[in-house]
């Protein structure tokens, strides 16, 4: 005997497995995604803008950075060149020369050399020598300012901002300083072609200028007379005397008395006592020699004054030597006498 078939489900059976929750299941499947994000056959969105990847992959446009890291010494962009810009100052009697080194990115570059050269064509005219160093200067900075026009707009740095470039040299107000040599250069060249000079026809400037003839009559002159100088006589100077208080002893010629000095002694050969000897004969002796008279107390130079020796209170004497021809050799020695 069989078994009677299972009963059948009133709804159909389950899709699948018997799960419920399945696919195509009497719940129902879960809803299909939106049309184009499927995946794999949804295509990528477009990129914002229209823009596409640069070589490279940075997206930006901007070359990669230089493989030396050369970067600009203001804002840090690349790509950046080595250069040097130079300027001139002129100082009336000495002048300056400048310059500045890269490296420079484009924008950098073409700032500084703008800036450089206006200040040379002020600054850079006032020395003799200046004349010739800053039209060089210019044309020294013709060859940055082109190597940085080869360039192309920097990538924006990272340690500064760029340098404003400014308007063009030639069209800023630092362009007519270059009338300066200019007007010179005019003048000079006027000057040796005779423009500025003097016309032949200028009867003020003409080299030969017409004579001109004096006449005079002259005055006949009383014949000079010539009266001769008077000359007066010589005045004879007495002979030098040594004048003693008691005694006065008259200069010697001996040169051993010209160089005594004090604490040397001195004596008179003639031993006489008359206030005033007329023809002494007078000698150096030593001190300890029982012959000498008078002790050099002091030396009076280029005088004849005796009354010097009132000043020395140990003096009782005194000796004068008078040179008439040269005063400058008088002297007078204050004596004391030697008991």
């Amino acid at each position: 005997m069989s078994a009677p078939p299972p009963p059948q489900m009133p709804y159909g059976p389950p899709p699948g497995d018997g799960n419920p929750y399945a696919s195509g299941g009497s719940y129902g499947a879960p809803p299909p995604p939106p049309p184009g994000y499927g995946y794999p056959s949804a295509p990528p969105p477009a990129q914002p803008y229209g823009a596409q990847p640069a070589p490279g992959g940075y997206g930006y446009g901007y070359p990669p950075p230089p493989p030396d890291g050369t970067t600009c010494r203001f804002c840090g962009g690349y790509p950046a060149v080595d250069a040097t810009v130079r300027g001139h100052q002129g100082m009336i009697v000495m002048y300056r020369m400048l310059r500045m080194t890269g490296p420079f990115c484009r924008t950098c570059g073409t700032a500084t050399v703008r800036d450089m050269s206006a200040r040379t064509l002020v600054q850079g005219w006032w020395s003799p020598v200046s004349w010739l160093l800053t039209p060089i200067t210019l044309l020294l900075n013709l060859g940055p300012h082109t190597r940085f026009k080869r360039l192309v707009p920097p990538v924006p740095g990272s340690h500064g901002p760029q340098l404003d470039p400014g308007v063009p040299l030639t069209s800023r107000p630092h362009i007519a300083m270059l009338l300066v040599p200019v007007s010179l250069a005019v003048a000079l060249t006027l000057a040796a072609t005779g423009v500025l000079g003097p016309k032949k026809d200028d009867p003020v400037a003409d080299p030969k200028p017409s004579p001109t003839v004096l006449t005079f009559s002259p005055t006949p002159l009383p014949m000079p007379t010539y009266t001769p100088p008077v000359i007066p006589s010589p005045t004879i100077t007495p002979a030098p005397t040594l004048t003693l208080p008691p005694v006065t002893i008259p200069t010697d010629s001996d040169t051993k008395v010209d160089s005594a000095g004090p604490g040397d002694c001195l004596r008179n050969a003639n031993g006489t006592s008359e206030t005033t000897d007329t023809n002494p004969k007078i000698t150096v002796v030593p001190c300890t020699d029982a012959k000498a008279q008078y002790k050099i107390v002091f030396k009076y130079l280029a005088t004849s004054d005796e009354k010097s020796c009132e000043k020395q209170p140990k003096s009782d004497s005194w000796y004068t030597s008078k040179h008439p021809n040269f005063p400058a050799l008088d002297y007078v020695l204050c004596l004391k006498q030697i008991k």
